[in-house]
């Protein structure tokens, strides 16, 4: 038993001396991504109620945090615009519907900045009303309202598809066109992209130095995939179209958030499986 029990002990004593003092020292950009904010689906892996969006806003408010937009993280990086004490990047993923009718709200009342990696095949227009498997969607003039203020986009393919399917001359196809839409609907962007299905070849670097090239070709700068890990604020040129956001899970509890913000969710993670 007491093989157990010292280095679970351990592991507990590093991971409070981590939380309480490795994450403030790190002093990192925490860039959090969700998909669906609902008030009224069941919180599930892609799925966080508005009610506990609310309770995140109010907790990074009250903590400090000041969110940023994507270009103020271009600026910073490339012009030397200074970010604010503790910047925090609130990003979703394809651009549901909930995102105008819940999240929106949300933003206004707490003033704060949201980025949304839009899928520009799914955004709904009059010749585009389908429903799609992923959900409903932003109507057009929803999309162009919210960016008014409190939202900008980046880039998210033309519809979902995971690269590791596509050709490399398929991939350039899609970010063409995917640009091209946006540029007909009205709808600005930065040069910012996110990988779907968080699908970025780390196992076939070849590959992912080909796709690097066709994201460059297609003035794409800075690409986001899913590492749950904060990202150094000195952004060096090798990790710009590597950049880390952090996975927000509708079943999270306050206490996972927090955990979230400071880097160290994985570490909860493995943490809990060796408790059970």
């Amino acid at each position: 038993m007491v093989y157990i029990i010292i280095p679970v002990a351990f592991l507990v004593i590093t991971f409070i001396v981590m939380y309480l003092y490795a994450g403030p020292f790190f002093k990192g950009l925490p860039v959090l991504v969700y998909h669906k904010i609902s008030s009224t689906k069941k919180p599930d892996f892609l799925t966080v109620a508005t009610s506990r969006m609310r309770e995140h806003l109010e907790y990074i408010t009250k903590k400090g945090y000041t969110t940023i937009f994507l270009s103020d993280l271009v600026d910073y990086v490339e012009n030397g615009k200074p970010l604010p004490k503790k910047p925090l990047m609130i990003t979703l993923d394809d651009g549901f519907r909930d995102n105008y009718t819940d999240l929106y709200p949300l933003l206004k009342e707490f003033n704060c900045k949201a980025n949304i990696f839009i899928v520009a095949g799914f955004v709904q227009t009059p010749g585009n009303m389908g429903p799609r498997a992923e959900g409903e969607f932003m109507l057009q003039e929803e999309a162009k309202t919210i960016c008014k203020d409190h939202v900008q986009y980046g880039l998210h393919t033309m519809y979902h598809k995971n690269y590791h399917d596509l050709t490399l001359q398929e991939i350039d196809e899609d970010m063409r066109v995917s640009k091209q839409k946006l540029d007909e609907l009205g709808i600005p962007y930065q040069p910012v992209f996110a990988y779907s299905w968080a699908y970025y070849f780390k196992d076939d670097l070849v590959k992912q130095a080909e796709v690097f090239g066709i994201l460059k070709k297609h003035g794409v700068r800075y690409a986001f995939k899913v590492g749950d890990r904060l990202n150094r604020l000195r952004v060096h040129n090798s990790s710009r179209l590597l950049l880390n956001r952090i996975h927000m899970n509708g079943s999270y509890s306050m206490w996972q958030y927090a955990i979230a913000l400071n880097g160290f969710i994985r570490i909860s993670q493995r943490l809990k499986k060796i408790l059970k």
